[in-house]
């Protein structure tokens, strides 16, 4: 039943022109998709973003509270350490008969003036005192009747540890302030010390411009905002339900912002600092993200329609200028117009197509049965050519006469053809052994090398003259390499590098390892070869032709390196005219393998 309403859903949409079906797939394939990837992708990259921002706020929350926790701890510190000094204890408890004595003995404790100057924290250090022979003077002051009545004065003589508290200085907004008793043991007397933390420190650690930022103790007035008026104001940002560090969007003075809200404990664990951090700029990034990205759907949905628009045109065009040529070349009738029956172009297309195809299919037929004649033919011919070859030069009849021939000359007891015979049978046995094997040893290759140059030796004498070394880590039984590969090399070099010269011919064969690769070097010093001649061979070598009659073993050695061992691997030669030759061949040591190379 599907495929019966499939096949009848794309007969109704056959009916249709090409242009209107390109539209009723618009809609489903193209406008629907782009909605669907568009909404998920606005809705990704805002949630990304909410919780990028979110995490930014905790952040910007985490470095105050880190701020204000070295501030706090700092001042408490500070304050027990003037605590437990004796020198401020001897000052604050000693009975001066005068205030210039007092002044004197103030001037000469310098702790005070030490740390003012070195915590840039501290805005005002004051300690109160009830030793009425001590002056008002630098940071001691009287502790009179008004100061003793104050809050944070009876505080701290019930509180042995160290407070904190916002209250306000000289008629300006409140600025927190540390407060602690100092000891003073077997005296009457008591004392305060107060340290008001600096505004302006706060502000140049704190400040973030993409922040509000709001601080209050103990949920008191503000002590710390980034607006300097609301200082020693109610909170004006809205407190987070949760009291841990947490975010989320609220609206403040009818703006949605990114509030954070963080609370600090103190160390006298009665104190809590709660910060409020409030990003402005959150929402409106957001709202700007979520305005882009539509617009960039928008704007994808416009695109398409257009270009399938404008490719629906011109594709209906193309196509039925197309169903008339082929329609009129599929009937070979130029003059007659005929319909076809069909329901939109595409169907008449492909029925004037399928005709043509059909005498083309016909023609190909001929064509590849006359190729396939001519190729019989050729191949017929090549065999005969190849038997008439054969049977002129048959090898293994030639090394059985040789044999013949050798036992001959051993019977009339000619030693030298003896000698000279069995080198050359020896020569063809391991030519005729390497036809049809794809690897030999290098002990093998060596022989074969020997055998060949004794041969040469015979015919030259001592203008022929060999030398070879082979590398002691190289093991000449286990490494295996392509068969016919060295001795052609040394052929070339005796019959080509030693060519013409009448001093001695030297040819030194040298076999080295280069990590997992076998470098073998043939050297020769004959009279070298001139340039333009070296560049023509070296290209000659990249190419081996069946027509070629000189240095086609370099190029058959060459291409085969090439086709067994890879593209890397091959010959180089180097000649230097009046000096000799060199030919260079890197292979691969396949005993190094597992598997067979390339």
């Amino acid at each position: 039943m599907k495929r019966i309403s499939h096949l009848s859903l794309f007969r109704r949409l056959s009916q249709f022109s090409i242009r209107r079906q390109l539209f009723i797939l618009y809609l489903p394939v193209v406008f629907l998709s782009t909605v669907t990837i568009g909404l998920l992708l606005v809705y990704d990259s805002t949630k990304q973003l909410t919780g990028n921002y979110q995490h930014l706020a905790e952040l910007n929350a985490q470095r105050v509270k880190s701020v204000l926790f070295d501030t706090t701890n700092t001042l408490t510190n500070t304050a027990s350490s003037l605590s437990n000094d004796t020198h401020l204890r001897q000052l604050l408890t000693a009975n001066y008969l005068d205030d210039q004595e007092a002044i004197v003995d103030i001037n000469s404790y310098d702790q005070l003036d030490e740390i003012r100057n070195l915590q840039t924290s501290i805005a005002k250090l004051t300690i109160y005192t009830t030793n009425q022979t001590i002056p008002n003077y630098k940071y001691f002051q009287q502790a009179d009747d008004t100061i003793q009545a104050t809050a944070w004065y009876q505080r701290a003589l019930k509180q042995p540890d160290a407070f904190l508290m916002t209250m306000p200085e000289d008629y300006k907004a409140n600025r927190l302030s540390l407060y602690k008793t100092l000891p003073l043991p077997l005296s009457k007397e008591t004392a305060v010390l107060e340290i008001q933390v600096d505004y302006n420190y706060l502000s140049n650690r704190l400040r973030n411009s993409s922040y509000e930022l709001e601080l209050q103790l103990n949920d008191d007035v503000i002590f710390y905002s980034d607006k300097i008026n609301q200082v020693g104001e109610p909170g004006q940002l809205t407190a987070l339900s949760e009291p841990q560090s947490s975010a989320a969007f609220l609206k403040n003075d009818g703006t949605k912002v990114m509030l954070t809200k963080s609370t600090l404990p103190m160390s006298n664990k009665e104190d809590i600092i709660t910060i409020y951090s409030a990003d402005t700029n959150a929402y409106s990034n957001l709202r700007t993200n979520l305005i882009r990205w539509s617009t960039i759907v928008l704007v994808i949905l416009i695109t398409t329609f257009i270009i399938v628009f404008l490719f629906a045109r011109f594709f209906t065009k193309r196509i039925s200028q197309l169903q008339q040529a082929v329609y009129f070349a599929s009937i070979e009738d130029y003059d007659f117009f005929q319909n076809i029956s069909g329901e939109d172009e595409i169907s008449q297309i492909s029925l004037d197509f399928h005709k043509i195809i059909q005498r083309i299919k016909k023609k190909e037929e001929e064509i590849y049965r006359s190729r396939l004649a001519q190729q019989e033919l050729l191949t017929q011919q090549q065999q005969m050519e190849f038997n008439i070859l054969a049977g002129q030069i048959n090898p293994h009849f030639l090394f059985n006469t040789l044999e013949t021939i050798r036992m001959m000359a051993l019977t009339s007891g000619n030693s030298d053809v003896v000698y000279a015979i069995k080198l050359l049978a020896k020569s063809m046995r391991y030519t005729l052994e390497a036809h049809g094997t794809k690897r030999t040893s290098l002990e093998e290759s060596l022989d074969a090398v020997h055998v060949y140059v004794k041969i040469q030796r015979m015919r030259f004498g001592d203008r022929v003259n060999f030398s070879y070394s082979v590398s002691n880590e190289i093991d000449q039984k286990e490494v295996q390499i392509l068969p016919l590969l060295i001795q052609p090399l040394v052929e070339n070099a005796i019959s080509h590098g030693l060519e013409g010269i009448t001093y001695p011919g030297f040819v030194r064969l040298t076999i080295t390892k280069d990590g997992h690769d076998l470098v073998i070097v043939v050297q020769d010093n004959g009279s070298g070869i001139p340039p333009e001649k070296l560049e023509h061979l070296q290209q000659k070598i990249k190419t081996p032709s069946t027509h070629a009659k000189k240095n086609i073993g370099l190029a058959n050695v060459n291409h085969r390196v090439k086709m067994f061992y890879g593209p890397e691997y091959g010959l180089t030669i180097e000649s230097v005219l009046g000096s000799g030759t060199q030919v260079t061949l890197r292979i691969h040591d396949l005993s190094q393998d597992s598997s067979s190379p390339h």
